[in-house]
């Protein structure tokens, strides 16, 4: 049986910054005994826990391969840079969460690729995990390392260090992957073979680059002549695999910390600078009626406070009034909030934002994406600026206070007018709601993506990003809009990776080896490692960065996305002269190439009209040959001509007299590298960097009507042990809460604009102590039994918090943490790497017992400060050789941590103090106070 290394990593966890990311003890976490399935895969995500467990994509695999009897679903993220040292210092691998298994103990690696910048964590991963990093170099013993997710539909970057990827819906494909591993795992080339069978599953070794002599891929050769392409795996009907039903919910704070259900997948919008929009087609919606009931249940048995509903565009799901109406008379006594995340501007109305207010103004982030109505139209975007106006009026008289505009630099054909068009348009949007909303400006680099109509296009250059980035400052500045904007570094290398080829394998690994960890994060990305790496191995960036010619063979030629090549020139044609290509979902078909019109075909739930039936399938074969009318292809070339031309703009903030290269100046390539196109350098991902996700301030809740009063005021008294120790004192109260909700306990809200639960803790315990005497007061809007309610907290809580005793005390009596007069604490010193000698500690010991003073270092709200420990300190005892005794008194001035005490006294080092393991055994309450009864939960 494979070895886990769980005790191992305890030791580790005092000594990282956030060890709630490797405790794997989250409520929904599946943990089965390995000797009793047939296969084992690693759900890996190559980014921290924060982002990764934020996933619905994860969360819908994990949940469909657990419900196989015979198969164990674990999940693996990247380590963040602390654990990885600790991790590469003591000799230890990278683990699952749920059973502590090395990565190169499971049969397959599934990796979620969702953007450019986490490859390296994605090596490091493998490396950690003890696992070859390329695909030639495993054999019938190494887990199959499969990738899947947007970036899939350009892995050739990655293609060496992969065995399978799968192109589009995983929820039937990941069975297809079990059933070939338990017929082939021990022969490896029939394995391969077996696995380029599955439909949507891209086997790189069977697929061979060639290139003309000036570096130009000539043609991706199938090594397998009856396997020329792979198309792209579609679930038809998304109602065949319901939302899970018990998903993980974090026990820390996650940068999407809800519940999420996908009521659409697909759109047919058609902004042309959308991958998503292009690569999931068709659009799919899930039945209303499923919806709404899935989404009901699934808030019963998580307890989260909001629920989201995921789609690409969820304003223009055909249900989404009704959905949003019921779910909000159900979920809103129980003040649940429902947020659209992704909405377009023109399918907003009054009824849907006034569902969405009626508990939690959620933020929103409208996205005009340009600054000119000409540059809209040029991408796809269908709305009116009166539109954009109107919507921040509405958001204004509704209630909110901010609201983030999103828009794009650097899209093809941009000028100047339009750069400046984003901060007049910005500060037309603050106008409209006459001052009564704060507005954002939010501003990323447009990045040409694989399978769009822009997939050829040139990227800004850092130089003319940067002179953008100033000319913005100062639009905005002078109009008094704030202003974001992602990192052009990051954009850089991301347009490198988007569309590249197996080229970059190698600099991938090179700059993985000499450091480069989560690229996508500003302050971690390291910019001097990359342009060695490129360097290295020969590598001119504007290679990849360039405008590509349209009879160019693409890295990704040989993968099948759905969608005709000829459309996608079509559609390109058309961003030429402005006009805007149909929505097929309410006007007729414009044969993109995703349907089949017998299974494969837009599916919604319209009431009426052409949304009702004709493109669900039924009469929509009449129209398979007809594509929209189109421009001539020979229109193509003026086009090109006329989209890059150069743009006037100041480069630098103090220079407004200089202007901005354009594309078609750039410098020539190497001459081994000489094409006939100019060259431009990179854009950037989406909104954001990761580090401002995982800052995200939760939005407040609104006035609404006033709740329930209190009535009641529980104490609980609970131990908190094991991993639950970890669980930071924050976190704590979400955890009561989310379990108070699923053991439907009545918990009250303070009333007044931002209602809060009314739980009230006793003093919060230093990260990584463990109690057997933590007490909670929950006050509630209708009486239950004392006993009632911490046996529904115990069935609900997840491991290692335990409630012990409850009982009712006098709504009026004085908070926990007034009433407690002395904490006593057990620290043991066997758990430190280098526990000092017996001896020493009792010197210790008898010179704190005699000194007259005892400084130590107190850490407070307002910094450090030197305090005395004897006015503190009531006692101070040996309990064994490597044992004390510590009570600490609790006053005004609040208390002093047992371990720094501690550490301080016996002269540790600052990074051996945390080791300590500390553990509180009883709380001292006032003589008029009263605790929890004895009686047991």
């Amino acid at each position: 049986m494979p070895r886990t290394y769980r005790e191992a990593y305890e030791r580790l966890l005092p000594l990282v910054e956030k060890p709630g990311r490797y405790l794997g003890n989250e409520r929904g976490a599946v943990r089965r005994d390995p000797s009793r399935v047939r296969l084992r895969f690693a759900l890996a995500f190559p980014e921290v826990y924060e982002i990764a467990q934020s996933h619905l994509g994860l969360q819908i695999l994990y949940d469909i391969l657990n419900r196989r009897p015979d198969v164990a679903a674990e999940r693996v993220y990247a380590p963040w840079p602390d654990m990885e040292a600790l991790l590469r210092a003591r000799g230890l691998p990278l683990v699952s969460l749920e059973s502590h298994t090395a990565l190169l103990d499971f049969d397959v690696v599934g990796v979620s690729l969702q953007y450019e910048l986490t490859y390296t964590n994605l090596l490091t991963m493998l490396e950690l995990g003890r696992v070859p990093l390329r695909a030639a170099e495993r054999g019938p013993e190494h887990p199959l390392v499969i990738a899947g997710g947007p970036c899939a539909f350009n892995p050739e970057p990655l293609a060496p260090f992969l065995d399978g990827v799968l192109l589009g819906d995983g929820e039937e494909a990941v069975g297809d992957i079990c059933d070939a591993v338990l017929a082939h795992r021990h022969d490896r080339p029939a394995l391969l073979r077996a696995l380029a069978g599955i439909p949507g599953l891209y086997v790189p070794a069977f697929f061979e680059p060639r290139y003309h002599s000036d570096g130009t891929i000539a043609e991706v050769v199938p090594l397998d002549p009856a396997r020329p392409r792979v198309r792209k795996r579609v679930l038809v009907d998304l109602d065949r695999f319901a939302p899970p039903a018990n998903p993980v919910v974090p026990n820390l704070s996650v940068v999407h910390d809800r519940a999420s259900v996908e009521v659409m997948r697909g759109c047919v919008k058609g902004c042309r600078f959308c991958q998503a929009g292009y690569v999931y087609r068709p659009l799919r919606e899930r039945n209303p009626e499923r919806v709404v009931e899935e989404t009901t249940r699934l808030m019963a048995r998580t307890g989260y406070e909001e629920v989201s509903l995921l789609s690409l565009s969820t304003g223009d799901y055909s249900g989404v009034n009704p959905v949003l109406k019921e779910l909000m008379d159900r979920l809103a006594p129980e003040r649940v909030a429902v947020s659209l995340p992704s909405t377009r501007v023109d399918a907003l109305s009054p009824r849907i934002l006034e569902q969405i207010r009626r508990v939690r103004k959620t933020g929103f982030t409208l996205a005009p994406e340009a600054g000119t109505q000409r540059l809209r139209d040029v991408i796809q975007k269908e709305y009116r600026e009166e539109e954009l106006l109107e919507a921040a009026r509405l958001f204004a008289d509704l209630g909110w206070r901010t609201l983030k505009l999103y828009f794009m630099i650097g899209l093809p054909s941009e000028t100047e007018e339009d750069v400046v068009g984003i901060a007049e348009l910005a500060a037309r949007v603050a106008a409209a709601a006459r001052g009564r909303l704060a507005v954002t400006a939010s501003v990323s680099t447009f990045c040409p993506k694989p399978h769009t109509p822009f997939q050829w296009a040139g990227q800004l250059s850092l130089e003319e990003t940067r002179a953008r980035h100033g000319l913005l400052r100062r639009e905005l500045g002078r109009r008094r809009i704030a202003f974001r904007w992602h990192d052009a570094q990051l954009s850089f290398l991301e347009g490198i990776f988007s569309r590249g080829d197996r080229r970059l394998a190698g600099v991938l690994e090179t700059a993985q080896r000499r450091g480069a960890r989560f690229d996508g994060w500003s302050d971690r990305c390291r910019m001097d490692v990359w342009r060695a790496a490129l360097a290295e191995h020969g590598i001119d960036p504007a290679v990849y960065l360039r405008r590509r010619p349209l009879g160019e063979t693409l890295p990704w030629d040989h993968l099948d996305a759905g969608l005709a090549k000829r459309f996608l020139l079509q559609d390109l044609a058309r961003a030429v002269r402005g006009v805007l290509t149909p929505d097929c979902s309410i006007e007729r078909c414009t044969y993109c190439g995703a349907c089949d019109f017998k299974a494969v075909r837009n599916v919604d739930y319209h009431p009426e009209g052409a949304k009702g039936g004709e493109h669900r399938g039924r009469g929509i074969s009449r129209w398979a040959e007809l594509a929209v009318p189109s421009d001539a292809s020979d229109a193509l070339p003026a086009w090109e001509t006329r989209m890059w031309r150069r743009i006037r703009a100041r480069v630098a903030e103090r220079r407004p007299a200089a202007s901005l290269r354009g594309g078609v100046d750039a410098a020539p390539l190497p001459a081994a590298l000489a094409f006939t196109e100019g060259v431009a350098e990179g854009p950037s991902p989406g909104e954001g960097n990761a580090e401002e996700w995982l800052g995200a301030v939760p939005s407040s809740l609104a006035p609404g009507a006033a709740g329930p009063p209190a009535v009641q005021r529980i104490r609980l008294r609970y131990r908190k042990f094991g991993p639950a120790r970890f669980i930071g004192a924050r976190e704590l109260g979400t955890t009561f809460l989310r379990a108070a909700r699923r053991g439907r306990l009545p918990v009250a809200f303070s009333q007044g604009h931002h209602p809060l639960p009314r739980l009230s803790f006793g003093p919060a315990l230093p990260l990584g102590v463990s109690s057997d005497d933590e007490y909670v007061d929950l006050e509630l809007t209708t009486p239950l039994d004392a006993e009632e309610v911490a046996a529904r907290l115990a069935a609900e809580l997840p491991d290692g918090l335990e409630p012990v005793a409850a009982s009712e005390v006098p709504r009026s009596a004085p908070s926990i943490e007034s009433e407690i007069e002395s904490i006593t604490y057990t620290v043991d010193l066997a758990a430190l790497d280098a526990p000092p000698p017996p001896a020493a500690v009792a010197a210790a010991v008898a010179r704190f017992a005699t000194a007259p003073t005892v400084p130590v270092m107190k850490r407070g709200k307002s910094g450090e400060r030197t305090v005395d420990a004897r006015r503190f300190v009531r006692v101070l005892e040996l309990a064994g050789p490597d044992r004390l005794v510590v009570e600490l008194e609790v006053g005004r001035e609040g208390t002093l941590k047992a371990g720094t005490l501690v550490g301080e006294l016996l002269g540790l080092a600052a990074d051996a103090s945390p080791a300590l393991r500390v553990h509180k055994v009883a709380t001292r309450f006032r003589a008029a106070a009263e605790p929890a009864a004895a009686a047991s939960a």
